[in-house]
């Protein structure tokens, strides 16, 4: 398991590759058991998801303040959406055991939103 370091001097894009790869790594782990995993711990599939997401954040017209789904034009849409949200709705509650740091970070974003 990787250790994961959460920094003040952080970007809120840096933020969220740290965040949205240890959601990945836990969804693969519950979800995709069996597939090849890269040095991440995700499969194909999961890093795929997870970079889609990541470089639809960075180009977020509105600066990628907040949360996504809390966005009134949400970049994903469609398929992608779905995926991302199936993801997060799996691992979100385990965050609070696996990385609390991380878990009260995005809900003190929620409130600031």
């Amino acid at each position: 398991m990787q250790a994961i370091i959460y920094t003040g001097s952080m970007s809120n894009v840096e933020k969220d590759r740290r965040t949205l790869e240890a959601i990945g790594r836990i969804y693969c782990k519950g979800n995709h058991a069996g597939r090849a995993k890269d040095a991440a711990g995700m499969c194909p599939e999961c890093r795929g998801v997870i970079e889609q997401t990541l470089a639809r954040a960075e180009a977020c017209p509105h600066g990628h303040e907040g949360n996504c789904q809390d966005c009134a034009t949400p970049c994903q849409r469609g398929e992608a959406q779905q995926r991302i949200k199936a993801i997060m709705r799996y691992a979100a509650p385990r965050m609070m055991f696996r990385h609390p740091l991380m878990a009260l970070d995005y809900l003190r974003k929620k409130a600031k939103a």
